[in-house]
């Protein structure tokens, strides 16, 4: 494998791109991704439309990661997974963090228990570290690194800061898991860095799985890949930071794709995390 693909392995490989179609179609540029190892996709649908998608993922790629924005119904970890495993979804990729003690410990608990896993968020670097800490001690998956200013960090969001990501999330909570971007369609993202340049500084931040917001298609797809070209090229995104990325997203895909316990929507507990 020559350098130039082997860099584009791996930037597909750190990239969720979205779809919101109702016919559950998937478009030409994320197949051609899913082949090069794009680990998944996040479906921003519901009902029949998410199944319809995520059927359509599978068919391609069985062990893809399929993300979903979360329950319509309140409730626990064990109701949210039931109902994100009826739309195919083995990743809830909005798992808010609990106001109680202990809350998100248990809500992280019982819906990785289902295979679906979490990621909890949005992470700011500020304020309340409990529930990141009780998340993490649970083991959960994922963290999302949002879209909120950092103080001290030149008005950087927390998704491109590296002292919140790798400083506070990794450094201070001693997280090893998977960190996804929040979304970069969000206009401050755009407005600021364009999608392109947003996904290179999350990457050099510490990010390791950047979400696509389901307006970005072929043409930021390409873009970004030139963007990280580039950045390693110029020595501002190192390779390794890429590689090591990549092999955390898979070590998720693994984990997302191994048989569990069916889902009990039968319990559920009150909770803020959904």
């Amino acid at each position: 494998m020559n350098a130039s693909h082997r860099l584009a392995v791996l930037v597909d490989s750190c990239l969720l791109p979205a779809v919101d179609s109702a016919d559950g179609r998937l478009p030409d540029w994320i197949l051609r991704g899913l082949e090069r190892g794009t680990p998944g996709v996040a479906v921003h649908a519901r009902g029949e439309a998410a199944r319809t998608a995520s059927e359509t993922l599978r068919a391609s790629v069985p062990d893809a990661l399929t993300g979903h924005p979360g329950p319509h119904r309140p409730g626990g970890g064990n109701a949210a997974a039931a109902e994100l495993v009826e739309a195919g979804a083995n990743l809830h990729l909005a798992v808010r963090p609990g106001v109680r003690a202990d809350e998100t410990r248990v809500f992280v608990t019982d819906l990785q228990t289902h295979g679906v896993a979490a990621a909890l968020g949005p992470f700011t670097g500020t304020g309340s570290l409990r529930p990141f800490a009780e998340g993490a001690a649970a083991g959960v998956r994922a963290i999302t690194a949002g879209h909120s200013p950092v103080p001290g960090d030149g008005g950087l969001p927390a998704t491109l800061s590296g002292p919140a990501v790798t400083g506070i999330l990794r450094g201070e909570l001693g997280y090893g898991g998977v960190v996804v971007s929040d979304t970069l369609d969000a206009p401050s993202i755009v407005d600021g860095w364009g999608v392109p340049g947003a996904a290179v500084l999350a990457w050099i931040a510490g990010v390791d799985l950047v979400r696509l917001g389901p307006a970005s298609g072929a043409g930021v797809h390409t873009a970004i890949h030139t963007a990280a070209a580039r950045a390693v090229t110029d020595g501002d995104l190192p390779l390794a930071r890429l590689e090591e990325a990549a092999e955390r997203v898979a070590r998720l895909r693994r984990w997302a794709s191994e048989p569990r316990m069916p889902a009990a929507p039968e319990r559920v507990s009150h909770s803020s995390a959904s």
